[in-house]
């Protein structure tokens, strides 16, 4: 068997790139034989254990203090292995004789930390799987160090054996270490069943302590679990915990467990698989996330400074991973605040998706949520950290708030993922992301969760009982290759949020089941190397070839203090011209993983640094000023030259504060519209409500909300419909769901009559699910026309009404003229309208957006519509908002046209279109969304949703595996598709056009922030006072299909208009507005001598916000 995997790795070696960055060396080249084999037996199996195969962890670190990262595996299985590092990438296997193979149990995370502040590395290992809890206790293996010798006590709380230098030769070292365990006597003999462990000072008393990341069993994990009292049950074996270090000095710890004291949940539900410690709020003090398994919540704790943690993952994150596993935090930005990753299971092809992928059960979603669980979506999360949220009422103001943008960064598809890591693997000075994944049995497989139900179903007419090895023999493997992506850093300067799959270019292009995964700089050349962790196959070397890539450098930094003021402590960097970056010294990243050892950062193409600041976990710092790149510094903690923090720099009011003044919203809380066509993409009935156009006051707004009597209001503007000089108010309606009431979305021409409102019951416009309603003189006759668009014939998505065209006599009498421009019902699915003049002529355009098609322009010609063709772009989308200003000063309006965002599993291009088909089966309208994959034209909905609504393809589709790799013509033949309704969007992509003195319109970047969810609100004012209009931008969407998830990025933002078309985000904190829920309309009042911005949300209260400029 030895020789068949080194052979096979020989020729996979073999065939490697020879230019990839990394190189995957062989255990012959390395020594490191290690195989985390794992064999299904009758008495232990999958069936018995559901984390059977999740595998085991990595540690890098210099156990000998030679100078050279050496190397730890878990085995669950297998004993564990040590290797020693003994240069040119080259190790020792020492196990036996370091006495740290722990072959007795199921070992599953290991953890890395000096436990006693001797200066030498111990190794913590977690373990589980036994029924017998002896077996499952945790081991401490501490390590014996060099040969005793008379210790002096040196600051910073070392020894003098701690802060020898390292060996002029290195991998000479100490010579071989040993260790002896030592938990019980510590008190971690946990017997729990342990995933890893995080040992960190969170009360900041001078001595570590330890969070335990605990899983619970199968008894738990499914669905009926999430009712009842549950989550309020605790239990010792299954909730994670927290044990504070209470010895009587640094080398004498002893931890007891705090977890219910310190405010940690500790409950039945809890399959911890990943956590992360990080300075998330920018505080000092250490917080923590904790990715759970199943359905119960993440958890983040925010350290409350006094011994306690808050659990705020509602308040800081609008949605999670729902099979969270592996985690890591790092600044991916280079903004100075910690982001976060979570990894998942979801698959990038449609044929994996399609077979792992059951009906969208939006009823279980809301059942969830309503049991008190937070908004879950089974794929990879990047949450992106926007700062401390001070200004929103309700939300406290320690609390960091992030905004989701997995979909739009190209990484939330990796499949059955573990380890996520985030480091600058290319040394260019932006954080990379390498992922591991794989399983040896898949279970959630469609083909086989139907051949179990197949099978429990006959065993109950039979009276037999199944054969578990069968049974198990019916899984699948998935065999994926690891997954690399590069961080692309800028665009345009400003971050590109986005990522570039580097899998095979890179070197990883090879399928595996690999878990545990670390970095270290193996070979001190100065990049990072990777150690991975498979199943059932030889443990992954592999080389970084960065240092031949000249053009990109690197520093290296070793920090040596007391371990717990080590743990967590930030080195920033600033070089000269480059990006300043932020890391912090945390060694548990990833999935059951440690990787403790010199921090490396990637410079780019800078030589110089302008100075390394040291933030120590005490609060004090040490800077370093100057130096060259390509070299390794060594700060050592010294209380006497380190200094308190320097006082923040004070920043600037921000431009926009939130009033305490609000009023109750017209808009009414949305149904759920999948339970009247269930294959929706989304929620129609969320549309909310809009502000009332040529509003000169609050008052105004107030009055159309009242006027609306809790109907969501499409469109509504205050206008002189009969020329007698009052303000009269035109107010449309939308409703997505079938209604006998039609009044109910008949539009209304409310007349002022000696100030009273009172509705027109002349004006019998016809009722429709309207988008938007504008005035204009289209015909050019010195009055106010009406103008309504149809969204979607109620219950009937996708097909759409005509809009509407009604003439006004100059009386206020108006003139249906609908039916006499059959442009109105070739519009398609209208969400919104404007009347300006693009052209420079006298008289406005008509520009429409649509949903699945385009953005048109219009004029009036000889008594009817006519389509200005070539003024405005042709690419379809799923546009939402239009608006116009001179945002370049040039003397003509501009276009902002909110759209979708890219932020979403729904993948689009100018060739290969996201396209959407209305089916008419019987009576009904099927909505079917359809997307390319390799040329291929594929159905979005998963098969047993599909085939609920189209029965008829039963037969067609048998079972799964036929499904997932069928085509949109499997489905439909060509004369159906051509008789269903047909939309398409070439892009979703928000954009900014600028108009070309009114000859056409061109594209020009928007910064990538404004992709991160759907756009429903736009507004333009000059925020600081430069002259200049600037954008705001709100929007999110919460009703998706649960395949889609919560979109929910957008926190409010506000572009700074830098001139030339070039706009800058502005921070939450720069900006001061902070948005929560689904925005839908912006309306700016200048009242009282101040500008006033009013916010409408889905069923909340109008927020009010002041500008201070």
């Amino acid at each position: 068997m030895r020789l068949a995997l080194v052979l096979l790795a020989l020729f996979t070696f073999s065939c490697q790139k020879k230019d990839a960055l990394f190189t995957q060396l062989s255990s012959a080249q390395t020594g490191v034989m290690f195989a985390n084999t794992l064999t299904d037996s009758p008495e232990f199996n999958v069936l018995k254990y559901g984390y059977f195969y999740n595998g085991g962890g990595v540690a890098t670190g210099d156990f000998n203090n030679d100078g050279l990262v050496d190397l730890y595996f878990t085995g669950n299985l297998k004993p564990n292995k040590l290797y020693l590092n003994k240069g040119q990438l080259e190790f020792e296997d020492i196990t036996e004789q370091a006495g740290v193979s722990a072959a007795d149990g199921w070992n599953t995370g290991v953890s890395l930390v000096d436990i006693n502040a001797d200066g030498w590395l111990d190794i913590y290992v977690c373990r589980s799987a036994a029924s017998n809890a002896k077996l499952r206790r945790n081991l401490l293996f501490v390590n014996n160090g060099p040969p005793p010798s008379p210790l002096l006590k040196q600051e910073g709380g070392q020894s003098e054996k701690a802060l020898q230098a390292p060996p002029p030769v290195l991998g000479g070292g100490w010579g071989g270490v040993t260790f002896t365990e030592r938990a019980a006597e510590y008190g971690l003999d946990d017997p729990a069943y342990s995933t890893q462990a995080a040992f960190f000072d969170y009360d900041r008393d001078g001595d570590l302590d330890c969070f335990l990341l605990n899983h619970s069993v199968q008894e738990f994990a499914g669905f009926s679990r999430t009712v009842g009292n549950f989550k309020s049950q605790a239990d010792p074996n299954y909730g994670s915990k927290l044990y504070r270090n209470e010895g009587t000095s640094t080398d004498k710890p002893l931890f007891r467990d705090v977890t219910a004291e310190a405010g940690l949940i500790s409950n039945v539900l809890s399959f911890g698989l990943g956590v992360s410690v990080s300075d998330f709020n920018n505080d000092g003090w250490p917080d923590l996330y904790v990715s759970n398994d199943y359905n119960e919540n993440d958890y983040l704790y925010i350290n409350e400074q006094n011994g306690q943690f808050r659990e705020s993952v509602r308040d800081a994150m609008g949605h999670t991973s729902l099979y969270s596993m592996g985690c890591d935090a790092a600044d991916l930005n280079n903004d100075g605040l910690m982001d976060l990753l979570t990894l998942d299971m979801l698959p990038e092809r449609n044929e994996r998706v399609k077979l792992t992928a059951g009906d969208d059960n939006y009823d279980k979603y809301e059942q969830l949520l309503r049991a008190g669980f937070h908004h879950q979506t089974m794929r990879n999360m990047v949450q992106i950290n926007l700062g401390a949220r001070s200004e929103e009422r309700g939300v406290r103001s320690k609390n960091p708030s992030f905004a989701e943008i997995g979909q739009l960064a190209g990484v939330s598809n990796t499949d059955w993922s573990w380890a996520g890591l985030l480091a600058d693997f290319d040394n260019d000075g932006w954080r990379d992301m390498f992922i591991t994944n794989g399983y040896a049995r898949d279970y959630t497989n469609m083909e086989f969760l139907k051949f179990t139900m197949d099978e429990q179903l006959n065993r109950q007419q039979t009276g037999t009982q199944a054969d578990e090895m069968t049974v198990i023999g019916k899984m699948p493997a998935i065999n994926e290759p690891n997954y690399m992506f590069r961080n692309r850093g800028l665009t345009n300067g400003a971050w590109s949020m986005s990522f570039e799959n580097q899998t095979a270019a890179w070197g990883f292009d090879h399928p595996t089941q690999s878990n545990g995964a670390a970095y270290a700089d193996l070979d001190n050349d100065g990049d990072l190397d990777l150690v991975v962790s498979n199943v059932n196959a030889e443990a992954g070397i592999y080389q970084n070839n960065a240092e031949s890539r000249p053009q990109n450098h690197f520093l290296r930094v070793e920090l040596r203090a007391n371990p717990a003021l080590l743990m967590g402590t930030r080195v920033t960097v600033w070089p000269k011209n480059g990006p300043v970056q932020v890391a912090e010294f945390a060694p548990v990243r990833g999935f059951q993983s440690s990787m403790y050892g010199p921090m490396v950062f990637g410079l780019g193409t800078v030589t110089q640094l302008d100075s390394v600041r040291v933030t120590w976990t005490n609060g004090t710092s040490q800077t370093l000023r100057g130096g060259a790149a390509n070299q390794q510094i060594t700060v050592q903690y010294n209380p006497k030259t380190a200094q308190p923090l320097p006082a923040p720099t004070p920043q600037p009011n921000p431009y926009f504060s939130l009033s305490s003044s609000s009023f109750p919203s017209s808009s009414p809380l949305p149904s759920n519209d999948f339970k009247i066509q269930p294959l929706l993409p989304y929620w129609l009935s969320d549309a909310g409500s809009r502000f009332a156009v040529g509003s000169t006051s609050q008052a105004d707004l107030e009055t159309a909300n009242r006027l609306a009597n809790g109907r969501p209001v499409a469109g509504v503007e205050w206008f002189d419909a009969d020329a007698d000089g009052d303000r009269d108010l035109l107010m449309a309606f939308s409703g997505y769901a079938p209604t006998t009431n039609a009044d109910a979305l008949r539009p209304v021409l409310f007349r002022n009559q000696n100030g009273q409102l009172t509705p027109d019951l002349a004006f019998r416009a016809t009722p429709i699910n309207a988008s938007c309603a504008l005035t204009l003189d289209i015909d050019r006759d010195g009055d106010r026309d009406l103008f309504v668009g149809g969204r979607v014939v109620p219950g009937r998505y996708p097909e759409a009404p005509p809009s509407q065209l009604l003439l006004n006599n100059g009386q206020g009498i108006f003139a249906d003229v609908t039916a006499k421009n059959p442009l109105l019902s070739q519009l398609g699915m209208v969400t919104d309208a404007l009347a300006v003049n693009l052209t420079g002529d006298p008289t406005p355009e008509l520009i429409v957006a649509s949903e699945f098609g385009p953005v048109r322009a219009f004029g009036w010609q000889n008594g009817q519509l006519r389509e200005l063709k070539g003024l405005l772009p042709t690419t379809t989308g799923c546009w939402n908002r239009l608006l116009a200003d001179d945002f370049d000063k040039d003397g003509d309006l501009d276009l902002v046209v909110g759209n979708a965002g890219l932020n979403s599993q729904l993948r689009t291009s100018m060739g290969e279109p996201l396209e959407l088909f209305g089916m008419p089966v019987g009576d009904r309208m099927v909505p079917v969304l359809a997307s390319y994959e390799n040329g291929k034209l594929h159905p979005f909905p998963a098969r047993d949703e599909m085939l609920d609504q189209v029965v008829a393809l039963r037969k067609k589709f048998p079972d799964y595996t036929s499904y997932s790799k069928a085509v949109l013509t499997d489905l439909f033949t060509p004369d159906e598709l051509k008789q269903a309704t047909h939309g398409t969007a070439q892009t979703l992509q928000t954009v900014f056009w600028r108009n070309d003195a009114g000859k056409q319109f061109s594209p020009v970047p928007l910064p990538a922030m404004v992709q991160v969810s759907p756009v429903y609100a736009l507004a333009s004012v000059d925020v600081n006072a430069d002259g200049l209009p600037d954008l705001l931008v709100g929007g999110n969407r919460t009703h998706n299909r649960v395949r889609l998830g919560k979109s929910d990025a957008n926190l409010g933002q506000v572009y700074i208009n830098r001139g030339k078309n070039s706009f800058r985000l502005a921070s939450n904190s720069e900006s001061g507005i902070w948005l929560s829920g689904e925005t839908r309309d912006f309306s700016l009042i200048r009242e009282n001598g101040k500008t006033r911005l009013f916010v409408s949300r889905v069923a909340e209260p109008v927020q009010e916000f002041v500008l201070h400029r």
